[in-house]
């Protein structure tokens, strides 16, 4: 049977999918299903909602005796992208009407009835809480015990209880806006979201009850009002025994800055206060203008984990932190309260007495397990932080404890509730147990900003989390949250963002997550759709990284889930990532792992997919860190990002996950870069940095499918690159992933084959296909040279050689004769200046700024692109959207087709600075042109990138 090509075989909107997909990942755009719980580098919705759509529509191509010409094909490709479009909205949840019109589009290219979607690796759940959105019965399978919890979560648990009523007592008495509200009232999770805020509040209440007084208030300055306030946060350093005898052993603190308050006008700084002669330090708080801000910036730190001594000012290096550290003789110190004042928060001086009550607390119970000692954004175990009750002070630990503890008692109290209204008895407990399960999820979020290894954010005054990014870093001075009162970090203030973020979890189609290797049978599941993003390779150790979460949670409801939480720790083995420490440092057997289980699970995954539809499988590139920040990295983090630019990694993961691929019989048919970064067109034009994501799409390849040899090959590559190039160029591929994403129309070719023979007769490997791919592609973007007029194109060959330097007039001349122009003729029209013999193109610093593109008698291609690209960068998108305006849109497309190849020649020479611009003018290409066909005055109103 012919298979239908679908639409993310030929075409999508990437701009739109890159921008809803960008904001998706921005942190504080409100509830979010992700605010459920952390998971780290989570697939952006939007990306997974319009891949699951564009993998199951055809495209118009696919049905000639619809559409018979090219025009009509593009129309009814624009309808579907308008269909896209509209999944690209922010909070779709809101909009189940959208979500409709989607499905109701689908189910007219599947014969009206919905395949199941399988994602095999499913993690924090994006595509398997997206398929069902759109109606598909989702599958949701891990062996993470914490990924296939949060995946019941958004399938199961939620979906059980939509359009139900809450429980709890005080939302059914009259004490509810003055009225009983009845069942029709609660739509979607309101309900549920209903009792997890009221249990919460209870269980917050019986925890203050028990240990309430080793949070006790703090008394006010004075100038404060000097009354006593509830306190925000208490900000402590590190302290390790001065190295230098003069010290006598005293302990000094590890400071990385004295900044409370940055923020302009309201700046508030610690100041050190030393008695040398009884090696005796303390802090002061100071308020006001400061002198010098660097100081205060730096604190005691000098350097990468490095520190001066506050009595001596001796150096303190990092190895001599580590081995106090590991030998246990590491202390720490209060700084400073953050308190609640009456219109602000305000800093008060160390007290003695608060200092004592929270490091005289005793914990009954300490979370069991190793902190990783490897993992790729950086780990504190050198530093003597080991084991997983290393990262709490004694009082987080009673405190987190007292929760947990609750946390399990409040589940009689729902199902006593539960069953006063109405439900019966195992109802009741399904109610009992949804509320606890996300109570346990709350309490993870609270460990997350109650740790040790939480800073304060003295820009914006708050606490910042642990898990900013996939690692566990050293902190040196951190912030301890108040949990019982309502700040960041506060458990009622988790509460309240766990209940919203239910809200937007609801599902009308009941699914499925279970814990499962990806490479079982699936005895239950036939003609599946299967989407997934796997694990990248060695980068984030999720097992190693999740058993954070998971002892609070084995401890918390653990007896809810025991298929869960049966062991100890998150089960490291069998994970599907390569990992040299599970190997006794063999990098091969690493990889061997890697690419077995893959090609294992796509094996198994080729005989039950329903073959009307393509695979989909992402490949992220770079992990993006949903937020920048850190503090210390573990060397290992460095030698990463090192063997990441130089392209040992990235080279390493593309030939794997391809090898697994073909070897399980799958060739590939599309390739798209999708950019789930925060602000992504300012990061385009700002970086070099590759997409986020690569989705490939893949089709089963034939069984009876032909050899070729290697000539072949490459004559086919030659015959179907040039129309896969242009129109992934008309669809505004950024430069910087015009690599990347020829690779699917390049490996389409490749893949189709059992085998391409080399002439010494073996077969072809994958990483010698990518590399005459690429050298394809440098061949396609030269032959569009023909297209320029002959000016641009010496100024093309001349750039190629020189670069913006100098040259030889006589180079200069042979060249002009040889592509049938003069150096005078390219003098006249303004691309070079020649002078004493030397001749050099002119840079976009010193083009004219009067120049009139409609009044120049020789206009080159050269020109107007360097034109475009110093309005883009000096005014912005309308500035540039006149002068496209001026330019006429014939030019202004060779001009953009001109970028993408200059962006080459740069990326091959090392010249990053210059590819920026390339890149840029690209990247910012869609919205010059609307412009340019918007009225004046929109013009003349400069965008911002990236504006939400």
């Amino acid at each position: 049977m012919t298979q239908r090509k679908k639409l993310i075989e030929v075409a999508l909107p990437l701009a739109e999918i890159n921008d809803a997909s960008a904001y998706d990942k921005m942190p504080g755009i409100g509830p979010h299903p992700k605010g459920i719980h952390q998971w780290w580098a989570r697939l952006p919705l939007p990306t997974a909602r319009a891949v699951l759509f564009a993998s199951v529509v055809d495209d118009p191509s696919s049905h000639p005796e619809r559409f018979p010409t090219e025009a009509a094909q593009i129309a009814e490709r624009e309808r579907l992208f308008d269909i896209l479009r509209q999944l690209m909205q922010k909070k779709l949840h809101e909009h189940p009407e959208i979500y409709a019109l989607a499905r109701e589009e689908i189910l007219k290219h599947c014969d009206g009835k919905l395949p199941p979607v399988l994602d095999p690796f499913a993690g924090g759940g994006s595509i398997p809480l997206e398929a069902a959105r759109l109606g598909f019965e989702s599958h949701a399978a891990d062996l993470n015990p914490v990924a296939v919890l949060l995946n019941k979560c958004n399938l199961e648990l939620v979906p059980r209880w939509l359009d139900q009523p809450a429980v709890n007592p005080e939302d059914r008495s009259q004490k509810s806006g003055g009225r009983r509200l009845v069942s029709g009232e609660w739509r979607g999770s309101r309900g549920l979201a209903a009792d997890v805020r009221y249990y919460g509040r209870v269980v917050l209440e019986r925890v203050r009850k028990k240990i309430g007084h080793l949070y006790p208030k703090v008394k006010l300055p004075k100038e404060h009002g000097g009354h006593e306030a509830n306190v925000i946060a208490w900000l402590w350093a590190r302290t390790v025994a001065s190295p230098n005898p003069a010290a006598r052993g005293a302990h000094v603190p590890l400071i990385s800055t004295f900044w409370l308050s940055s923020k302009k006008g309201s700046e508030v700084w610690l100041v050190p206060v030393v008695d040398r002669a009884h090696d005796m330090w303390q802090f002061g708080v100071r308020t006001g203008t400061p002198e010098d801000r660097t100081a205060i910036k730096a604190g005691t730190k000098t350097g990468r984990a490095q520190f001066r001594c506050l009595l001596t000012n001796a150096s303190i290096d990092d190895d001599y932190i580590k081995a106090e550290g590991v030998a246990g003789r590491l202390g720490m110190r209060l700084l400073a309260i953050i308190a609640d004042g009456t219109r602000k928060r305000c800093y008060v001086p160390r007290s003695a007495e608060q200092e004592e009550i929270a490091l005289a607390a005793t914990p009954e119970w300490y979370p069991e397990g190793d902190v990783p000692v490897r993992l790729t954004g950086g780990t504190c175990t050198p530093y003597g932080l080991t084991a997983w009750g290393d990262l709490f002070t004694r009082r987080q630990l009673i405190a987190l404890v007292t929760f947990s503890d609750l946390v399990r008692e409040i589940r009689q109290d729902v199902l006593r509730d539960a069953v006063d209204a109405g439900l019966s008895p195992k109802d009741g407990e399904e109610r009992a147990e949804a509320v606890t399960t996300f109570l346990a999820l709350n309490l993870n979020r609270c460990a997350d900003l109650g740790n040790s290894l939480c800073t304060w954010n003295h820009s914006d005054q708050v606490v910042r989390n642990l898990f900013k990014r996939q690692a566990i870093p050293m902190v040196w001075d951190f912030a301890e949250a108040n949990i019982l009162e309502d700040v960041v970090g506060g458990w009622s203030t988790c509460i309240e963002r766990t209940a919203k973020c239910i809200l937007t979890m609801s599902v009308s189609q009941i699914s499925y997550g279970r814990q499962i290797d990806a490479a079982s049978a699936w005895d239950d599941l036939q003609n599946i759709l299967v989407s997934t993003d796997p694990p990248y390779y060695d980068n984030i150790g999720y097992a190693a990284l999740s058993d954070f979460f998971y002892v609070w949670l084995r401890r918390t409801i653990g007896d809810l889930y025991p298929e869960l939480f049966k062991t100890i720790l998150v089960p490291k083995e069998p994970e599907l990532v390569a990992a040299p420490e599970r190997f006794g440092g063999d990098r091969q057997k690493a990889k061997d792992h890697f690419e077995t289980g893959f090609r294992k699970a796509f094996t198994v995954l080729h005989e039950k997919m329903d073959h009307r539809f393509p695979l989909t499988v992402y490949y992220a590139f770079k992990q993006e860190d949903e937020e920048a920040g850190s503090e210390e990295e573990d060397d290992r983090s460095q030698e990463t990002e090192r063997r990441s630019q130089n392209g040992v990694d990235r080279t390493t993961g593309w030939e794997t996950l391809l090898e697994a691929l073909l070897g399980s019989g799958f060739q590939i048919t599309a390739t798209w870069p999708v950019r789930a970064s925060q602000k992504w067109r300012m990061v385009a034009m700002g970086t070099n940095a590759l997409a986020s994501y690569i989705v490939l799409a893949c089709r089963p390849r034939s069984t009876d499918a032909p050899q070729c040899s290697r000539r072949e090959f490459i004559a086919e590559l030659k015959r179907e690159l040039p129309e896969a190039l242009k129109h992934l160029q008309h669809g505004n591929i950024a430069p910087v992933d015009l690599a990347q994403a020829s690779i699917g129309p390049g490996m389409a070719v490749f893949s189709r084959y059992a085998r391409v023979m080399e002439s010494s007769g073996n077969a072809m490997t994958v990483r010698t296909a990518l590399s005459l791919i690429n050298q394809t592609l440098d061949e396609v973007l030269a032959e569009q040279e023909a297209e320029f007029d002959v000016d641009t194109r010496w100024a093309l060959a001349w750039f190629e050689q020189y670069g913006m330097a100098e040259g030889q007039f006589g180079d200069a001349e042979t060249l002009s004769k040889a592509k049938n122009t003069a150096v005078s003729g390219l003098v006249e029209a303004g691309i070079v200046s020649a002078r004493a013999g030397k001749v050099k193109l002119i840079g976009r610093d010193d083009l004219p700024e009067d120049w009139d593109p409609t009044k120049d008698r020789r206009r080159t291609v050269w020109e107007a692109t360097q034109h475009l690209i110093r309005s883009l960068e000096q005014g912005g998108e309308g500035a540039s959207a006149e002068l496209l305006r001026r330019l006429g849109s014939g030019m202004g497309e060779m001009a953009r087709e001109l970028a993408y190849r200059l962006y080459k020649i740069c990326e091959r020479k090392g010249w990053s600075k210059e590819a920026l611009s390339y890149n840029g003018l690209v990247v910012a290409w869609p919205e010059i042109v609307r412009l340019a066909h918007a009225p004046t005055s929109e013009s003349q109103q400069p965008e911002l990138f990236g504006n939400d």
